[in-house]
């Protein structure tokens, strides 16, 4: 079964594919996209075109655990795509400091910040995605 990671950017969004088996992800191009529609319509080609059977969404939740816009935004989304797609199991997972976490993993590569930032939701879906996948192997 293929999952697909989502790290929902205000201007971009990461996406993450794993494998059959689930233990490796590898990320997709990018989404850009100026409104909700354009973004899930977008996200609803890739569910298909890669017979995606669960999708995960980071919840970007705050650090004392409450939610905020950013979370309220990832809910709608989920919603919406929910919305085409009946079959396909929907998980919001935290994803707490994942874009921290992907800038430091990529700063200490030596990479400059121009580089970092074009790379930075792609690497949070990744991260998102792993983070998950690793539950779930320790259930």
């Amino acid at each position: 079964m293929k999952i697909l990671g989502l790290d929902l950017g205000e201007k971009r969004t990461g996406v993450a594919i794993s494998n059959e088996i689930n233990n490796q992800c590898s990320s997709l191009n990018e989404i850009n996209a100026s409104n909700s529609e354009i973004l899930v319509n977008k996200i609803n080609i890739i569910i298909k075109e890669n017979e995606i059977e669960k999708l995960i969404i980071g919840l970007p939740k705050l650090l004392n655990g409450t939610e905020g816009d950013r979370a309220i935004f990832s809910r709608l989304i989920a919603k919406k795509i929910k919305a085409s797609n009946k079959e396909l199991r929907i998980v919001l997972w935290d994803e707490r400091l994942s874009t921290e976490e992907a800038f430091k993993s990529m700063k200490s590569t030596g990479m400059k910040i121009k580089n970092i930032k074009s790379k930075l939701n792609s690497v949070s879906a990744i991260i998102i995605l792993e983070s998950y996948l690793q539950n779930e192997n320790t259930k």
